[in-house]
This record gives C-alpha cells, structure tokens and sequence, in this order.
C-alpha cells in the first residue's frame, strides 16, 4: 500500500511542475530549461526560512514569488534581448546553480525534527495512516489549484494569454503586450514549479541542491502522457491532464518498481512508453484504427501499452519472496564509484556472513540514478515488501529512509556526518531504529603529514563539487585544521562535473600552488588523472585522501578504505538481524586508516620524505614502483600478486547493462576470477565523452592487466589510449567501420 499511496503523493507534489511546464510548452511555446533551477531554488528557499523558525506556509509563498522571479528573468532575456528562449533558460538555470548555494550556505539542508507542512498537516490527522492522510489532503489542495489556475485563464487576462502564446502576431493587432503577458506566464510558471520544489523538500525530509537535475523531463513527460491519453474538450480538462499525467507517470515508476525492474531503466521505459502513446494517439486522430469513436480505447491502450513496457523489461525478475528468508533492502543515490564500492562490498561481507542470496537472504538493491523522487519511491517500495533491514548507501538516501522509516531497522554507510542530517546527537544519542557506519578522513592529520614533508610556508590547493555536502563537510575540516598552522596558505577551486576537472586544477597550478592537499569528491575521484596530468606539469605533489589512488600519481595517500564502510556496515546489519536493537548499537567511525607513501613519485619530483612521515606509513610504494604494506609492528611484507580486469562501458542502457552482467557472470563460471586471483573493477562514463576519456587514461595509468571495453564508444576510447594492455571488447557492431582494427585478423 505505502508503495502505490507514495507514488500518488509524489504525483500530486510534482503535480506543480506539470501545470507550469504546461504553461511555457503549450501556451507560450517556451522550452524553459530554468525549471531544472528553480525546483532546486523553491526548496532552498522553503528550508533555510524552515530552519529559521519561520512558519512553513509562509515559507511556501517566499518560495513561489522567489521562483517566480527567476522565472520573469529568463523571459526578460528572451523579450528584451531577443535571445534564443532555449539559451535563456539554460543560462538563468545555470546561474541558479550558485544562487541556490548561497541561499542554502551549503549543499544539503535536513528538516528532520522541524516544523513544516506535513507535520501541520499530522497535527490535525484524525488517526489514519501517515501517507494516507496526506494523499486525502494533497487532493483537497491539487482541487483547489486544478480550479484556481483553470479559471484564471477563463479571466480576460488569462484569454490573453492562450491569445499570445497561440498567435502573438494576432495577439499584438488586438492590444495585447505580448512580452508582457509572457513574462508573467514564465513567471507564473516557475513560481509554481518553485511551490513542488518547496513541498517535496518537506515531503522528503530534506532539500539538496542536486534535486532539480532533469524537472523539465519529469514535467515534459507529465504533460505528454497526459495528453495523449484524455481528451481535452476545456481549460478545465487541460490542466487536469498534466495534473492526471503527472500522477501516471509517479505510478509508471512504482509499478516499474514493484515488477522488479532495475530503476536504470527507468527512463527508457518512459520514453518507450511516450513514444508509443503518442504513435497510437496519432493513429486514433486520423481515423486510421477505425476505433476512433470508441472513447475508452485510447485509455485502454495506454493501460496496456504500460503493462507491455514493463512486463518487457522486467521480465523474470518477479516473483514472490518466501517471507522465511530474510529480506534486506540496499539502496545507493548513484552510481558513483564510491558508493558502489560500498555495496559490493557489504554484499560481500554479508556472504561471508553466511548470508545467501535466495537461499536465507533475499537482497532488494536499488539504485535511484541520481534522481530524488526515484530515491523516494524506492523507499515506498521497501517498506511495502516489509524488509527486515534497510542500508542506505549515501547522506541523501540515508536521508530519505530516515524520513520515510520510523521503525524499520536502518544501517547507514558511507555518511560523513549523519548528525547533521538529524540522524542522531551522538554515537548513543541517535534515532531509535537507525545505526551506521560515517567518517571522514582526518584533516588536521592530513595537514600535518604535509606540514611535516614541506616545511615553511607553502601554498596549498584543493578542487571539490560544492554540491556535493560530504565534500563541503571535508573541505570545511581541512580549512579548520589549516587555522592551526597560520603557515600554509589555502586556495580552492569549484568544479560541477568531471568535464571540468583539468581545468580547474590547471589554473590552480599556474597560481603557483606548492602542492594539492585533496579531500575526497565524487567528481574528483572519477576523474583524478586529470589533476595528475594538471600537478605533473609543473612538478607538484598531490597528498590526496583517497587511498585507492596510491598508485596513480599521488605522492601521499592519507585515509580509510570505502571497503571498510560496507564491510562495518555488514557486521552491524549481521548484529540487527541475530536480534540486537538498533537503538542498543552505537553509530560506529570507520576503524581502518591508510597512510601511504609513493616513494617513485618522491624520487621523480626530487622531495625527500622524512624518515618519521615513512615509519608512520601503513603503505609504502618503493621507488622501482613496488607495494609493499605493513602490519601491526611487523615488517614491509609484498602484496600477493593479484590481477585486474577493467571493465568499460560507455553509458547505461540495458543491453550494455545485460552484456556487462554476462561478462562478469561467464568469468566466474569460468573459475579463472578464483583461480587466478583476479578482481573486476566496473568503470562506467555514463554516457560523458570527457569522462570515458579520464577513465581511459586512469586504466592505463594505474596498468590493469586486461581491459574489457562494451560499446564502441568505449572501445574507441581505449584503443586510442591504450597500446600496450591486451584488450577485449564487445558489443560493437562492426570494429573495421569503427577504425578499432584494419580487418577482422589484422589488428595489434
């Protein structure tokens, strides 16, 4: 039940950016990308008044006439300098980015225990269910806009309006100001829009300033399928379909959920299914069906054509779970290198644990892509398959499982500070079903280990993703400990996606910084070989608290390893399941720390590691390249010789997805994975030119043994960069037209 009343919920909360993205694509013709912003600003807006103390249905106009703001600018670009609306959009949009961080001060802000509209709303529940009393009282108030707006545009002025956005030309013989008119409407738009930003924000129990990311589809999408399935005989009826839409398409995703679909596919269904709506739609018009009189086919064709989609693509995955296996729920925000490092290694632990998937385990892993309301519905989707467990791998998901699971067990991992997001006071004083696994590395140790290698006054650098708020929270440490050494100087650099990364980290360099002191980043971490290449040439150091990176061109590695998150994570999860309370375990920090020394890059760049910093290192990289690691007191011993697949694919679809899963699936049948000791390390560039190419350069910088690429994008990539690792790609359609080889037997 939470399953299907969530996902109405959430239809009706973004209800909101269906009416104003009908207003600028269907009324004014106005692709208006400043959605995707303005989302983001309503629930920036809504929170820090919230956390304020200021009463929520105040906030909640603030956040409307905020947006609407917004909106008016990117309508004054569009009518005053007679700039492409597209190009408006999507330079208001961007510059949104930085105004929603500076109205939020940092990147994530949590509501838990606050004041706001849906715990009013709790106030005066009458003893239903949580999300039913809400969906009773989304209705009333989506009716009462559904009228509000309809009759507006019944008015003169809303005549107007339709006028405009139909015939300006017409329009401006009758009177009618037409920039005037479309500004307010682009105004009036994304002060709605604003409104579902402010109220999904309080829904989900936090606003983040990544949450905005594709608004436009999900409201374009609404529109459409809205569309194309009712009939539309009056004002009434057209908001009512981007209103009905809007809910359809929420349900899409949760009956996709429900049939055990992996959430990647999430958006190939929608546009499958939009595109055959509209196909068949189409048809009906023009008479060519001969079933164009019959007013319930094209809804019951929609309905199968959704049914179609989903049992397509998520065939065989349903079933149902014998309810004496034990059921754990996992779900991650991204696929980010970082968090899926986590979960597969929970997963991992918890099969050395003795936990067997489908024999005394079933594990629901879940991934949301990056997208909020998707991160929502899957939590939705958990509590109506009643796990026994929930890990959420991530602050944002641990964020939203807090919210929506009041008694369901919770171990969190990979959080920096989940006392900031309201999980708890203290490592005893937390949440009564919530326990985890956080951490960060130590910055004042970072700090001093550089203090100690480069003495004197030196300038230091450092490049992060201000969206992201474990890396804010690293950042803020690092600039904490810097205040106990008035020696070193501090100058940072912004960056929004792995594209950027050279760049930023180049300009640091000519600025003449004496070396990076890097603090994990997402973006960072995916891309690190373009700092390296930036650092190398000029000669500068790089101490990075990433550990994985020892060998690829840091000179000190200083911090825990992300298996250490997952595995921890495990054993608390173990501990829940044999019986203890959630509230009887401490939140735990991460218990292993790396310090590692590459002495061949100390040799290359001509700096002399103290004899102390060396003897303190759990990780030392000799000077001919070789690692060696220490134990507890005992001496440097040489690391078992383990080999290294690369496997590459280009972006997510579901036949890379599937042909990724046969590869790993045939190579540990093979038994060649155990019996040579070789692990797979999954490398995904998510369709991003830029990224495929630093993930090239990071597998020959780091010198796996084997490379598999799948796509030819990804092969291109790897043939261009890489000479000498023996390669194997697939899903290519024809490698000779590609140029990855001369002929079919004449290639390297």
């Amino acid at each position: 039940m939470e399953l299907w009343v969530g996902a109405l919920n959430l239809g009706f909360l973004y209800a909101f950016v269906a009416i104003g993205v009908y207003i600028t694509f269907r009324i004014h013709d106005f692709p208006d990308i400043t959605v995707d912003g303005t989302f983001t600003t309503g629930a920036a807006v809504t929170s820090i008044m919230i956390v304020s103390g200021i009463h929520p249905l105040i906030a909640l106009p603030a956040s409307f006439l905020t947006c609407a703001a917004a909106g008016s600018v990117t309508a004054i670009i569009n009518t005053r300098l007679n700039v492409n609306s597209l190009l408006a959009g999507i330079l208001v949009m961007t510059g949104l980015y930085s105004i929603n961080l500076h109205i939020m001060g940092r990147s994530n802000i949590p509501l838990l225990n606050t004041t706001e509209f849906f715990s009013l709303l709790g106030r005066i529940n009458p003893g239903a269910p949580r999300e039913i009393w809400i969906a009773i009282c989304l209705v009333v108030i989506i009716a009462i806009v559904w009228l509000g707006v309809s009759f507006f545009f019944k008015t003169d002025f809303g005549l107007a309006m339709r006028a405009s956005g139909n015939n300006p030309v017409m329009a401006r013989a009758s009177g009618i100001n037409v920039d005037r008119v479309k500004i307010f409407g682009v105004a009036l738009a994304n002060g709605l829009v604003g409104l579902s930003g402010g109220l999904v924000a309080q829904y989900q129990g936090f606003s983040d300033i990544g949450m905005g990311i594709g608004t436009v589809v999900t409201g374009l999408a609404s529109v459409i399928i809205g569309e194309a399935i009712f009939k539309r005989h009056s004002v009434y009826a057209w908001i009512a379909t981007a209103i009905l839409g809007s809910i359809i398409f929420r349900f899409m995703i949760a009956l996709a959920l429900y049939a055990g679909m992996n959430p990647v596919d999430l958006k190939l269904m929608t546009a499958i299914f939009v595109l055959i709506t509209l196909f068949i739609t189409m048809r009906i018009t023009k008479g060519k069906t001969g079933a164009g009189k019959n007013p319930f086919l094209k809804p019951a064709l929609a309905v199968a054509v959704i049914i179609a989609v989903i049992a397509g693509i998520g065939y065989g995955k349903f079933g149902i779970v014998p309810h004496k296996k034990t059921k754990i729920g996992v779900f991650l925000m991204s696929d980010n290198p970082i968090l899926t490092i986590t979960r597969d290694s929970f997963l991992a632990r918890m099969k050395e644990l003795g936990y067997i998937d489908g024999k005394n385990a079933v594990f629901l892993v879940e991934n949301a892509n990056g997208d909020m309301a998707t991160a929502n519905t899957i939590a939705d989707k958990f509590i109506r398959e009643k796990v026994d467990i929930v890990v959420p791998i991530s602050t944002n998901c641990t964020q939203v499982a807090i919210n929506k699971m009041k008694e369901t067990p919770i171990v969190f991992a990979t959080v920096a500070n989940p006392f900031i997001i309201g999980a708890g006071n203290s490592d005893t004083d937390h949440l009564p079903n919530v326990t985890g696994v956080y951490g960060s590395t130590p910055m004042d140790k970072v700090v001093d280990v550089a203090s100690r290698i480069f003495p004197g006054h030196i300038t230091i650098g450092a490049i992060w993703d201000p969206g992201q708020a474990n890396s804010e929270y690293s950042i803020g440490l690092l600039k904490k400990a810097l205040k106990d050494h008035p020696d070193i100087e501090f100058i940072g650099g912004n960056i929004a996606n792995s594209s950027e990364v050279y760049e930023v980290a180049r300009s640091l360099v000519q600025k003449g910084i004496d070396a990076f002191v890097q603090p994990t980043d997402n973006i960072v971490f995916s891309a690190f070989d373009s700092v390296v290449k930036a650092a190398n040439s000029k000669k500068v150091p790089i101490i990075y608290t990433d550990v994985s990176n020892a060998e690829s061109g840091a000179l000190v590695v200083y911090g825990y390893t992300y298996e250490t998150s997952g595995r921890q994570a495990a054993s608390l999860a173990d501990r829940i399941i044999k019986g203890e309370k959630p509230a009887g375990i401490p939140f735990e920090q991460y218990k292993e720390m790396v310090l590692g020394i590459n002495l061949k890059v100390a040799k290359e760049f001509g700096i002399k590691i103290p004899g102390d910093v060396i003897d303190r290192a759990t990780l030392v990289i000799d000077e001919h390249g070789r690692r060696r690691e220490k134990g507890k007191g005992a001496p440097d011993a040489p690391r078992p010789a383990a080999k290294r697949i690369a496997l590459l694919q280009f972006t997510d679809n579901l036949i890379l997805d599937t042909a990724a899963k046969g590869v790993v699936d045939g190579l540990k049948k093979s038994g060649l994975l155990d019996k040579e000791k070789i692990s797979i390390d999954p490398k995904n560039a998510h369709g991003d030119y830029a990224t495929a190419q630093s993930i090239g350069q990071e597998i020959v910088s780091k010198k796996y043994d084997y490379v598999i690429t799948l796509s030819t994008l990804a092969a291109q990539v790897m043939v261009n960069q890489n000479k000498k690792i023996p390669h194997v790609f697939g899903a290519v359609t024809d490698p000779v037209k590609s140029g990855i080889a001369e002929s079919l037997t004449g290639h390297p």
